[in-house]
């Protein structure tokens, strides 16, 4: 309850005080911190580093709930001593899908079109193109092939818009939900 009433007095803040979208008042918060975030994103998440200069996302973006960008690594103090972190960029390429409770690593780049599943811990780089998914993060197949064999539940987003919820809609689409054996 406590939750729901903070969320509705931040969206209060934004619409009313700040005249603003929360999301793009979020998405400014970020940028004033130092994270590069390109044009027209949907982030879900706050992004929250010691570094924002080393992480930067490209156009078209979406970066579901509880993702994490970890720009530092300091395990390392307990093996070398004297030494204190291992720090590395994190680069998100345009048009790019992270999924719910994901973690990119330090250094890690992601090329553009890539599809990230979620709960997935990325550790290394994939190119352009990749869906991935794991821990550690392996890559699935192409973009085109996750395209192929999800096409038959892919829903229009005007199909959407005669129903008065998404569950109106689901109820009436039953044929549409994925089945996983």
């Amino acid at each position: 309850m406590l939750k729901r009433l903070k969320n509705r007095l931040k969206r209060f803040y934004c619409l009313r005080i700040q005249k603003q979208d929360p999301m793009e008042y979020r998405i400014g918060q970020m940028r004033k911190s130092g994270i590069r975030i390109g044009e027209h994103c949907r982030i879900f998440t706050s992004i929250k580093s010691t570094e924002p200069y080393l992480i930067q996302i490209g156009d078209h973006v979406t970066v579901s709930e509880s993702v994490s960008f970890c720009t530092h690594d300091n395990g390392i103090i307990k093996v070398l001593p004297g030494k204190t972190d291992v720090v590395g960029p994190i680069t998100v390429g345009n048009n790019c899908f992270i999924g719910m409770h994901s973690i990119l690593m330090l250094g890690v780049t992601l090329g553009d079109n890539c599809v990230v599943g979620a709960g997935s811990v990325v550790t290394h780089s994939f190119p352009p193109h990749t869906v991935l998914a794991g821990n550690p993060a392996k890559a699935l197949c192409t973009t085109e092939e996750y395209a192929a064999k999800y096409a038959p539940y892919a829903v229009n987003a005007a199909d959407n818009a005669g129903f008065p919820s998404r569950k109106a809609f689901w109820e009436h689409h039953p044929e549409l939900l994925v089945k996983r054996d």
